[in-house]
């Protein structure tokens, strides 16, 4: 079944009789039914396939996160979802290949936040008392009190966290208590972003470093 967007006049999602419809990047597109090939895959098609399945498996491990972090990308009509935004932000800028040849995640350039707001500079977290203590430069764009700032914490051994609006831009320092990572014993990755709350507009996530 298929789903007519925009009118009579529009594109269409989904399979109509033997051809298939999509929307990819802001144009819609028809294609007929794939063919199963008969030559093996090369190893560029099988490391492809290998960073496409680690993409989706780490997007769906911080799926709620890349949900509040890709919302207002996904207004844009990009065609994509959120979860499809993030998956392609981290096959396209956030996978390496390791010693062995094998895709891993480069967690400094992961993006969990994706906006048009200036990102926050200078930044630093460590634990302290077994608190959490974030510094960046005060942007003074930022001066308004409907600029927050958000915090992810990502850990690739257990679920992670995601807290919003913990403090205001231009305060350019805060303390933030999580009891249930005091607890643990794994590492978490933290990213932190800036937030308009008025026009709902984000900026990109920066990496902090590990904690």
């Amino acid at each position: 079944m298929a789903i007519l967007e925009d009118g009579p006049n529009g594109g269409f999602r989904g399979k109509v009789g033997s051809v298939y419809g999509y929307n990819l990047n802001g144009k819609w597109v028809i294609r007929g039914s794939r063919r199963k090939s008969s030559k093996p895959p090369t190893h560029a098609q099988l490391t492809h396939r290998e960073k496409m399945k680690l993409a989706g498996k780490f997007c769906g491990w911080i799926k709620p996160i890349v949900n509040f972090g890709y919302q207002f990308e996904e207004s844009k009509k990009s065609g994509l979802g959120k979860f499809q935004l993030a998956q392609q932000q981290i096959l396209k800028n956030a996978i390496d290949l390791d010693v062995e040849n094998r895709p891993v995640i480069n967690m400094e350039k992961v993006r969990v936040f994706v906006g048009e707001l200036m990102s926050p500079e200078g930044v630093e977290a460590r634990w302290e008392d077994d608190l959490l203590k974030l510094h960046w430069i005060p942007n003074p764009k930022y001066r308004d009190s409907t600029f927050k700032l958000n915090l992810a914490l990502v850990s690739l051994d257990r679920e992670g966290d995601l807290k919003m609006a913990i403090a205001d831009a231009w305060q350019g320092e805060c303390t933030v208590e999580i009891p249930r990572f005091k607890m643990d014993k794994f590492d978490y990755h933290v990213y932190i972003g800036f937030w308009d709350t008025y026009q709902g507009v984000l900026s990109n996530s920066t990496y902090c470093g590990v904690i």
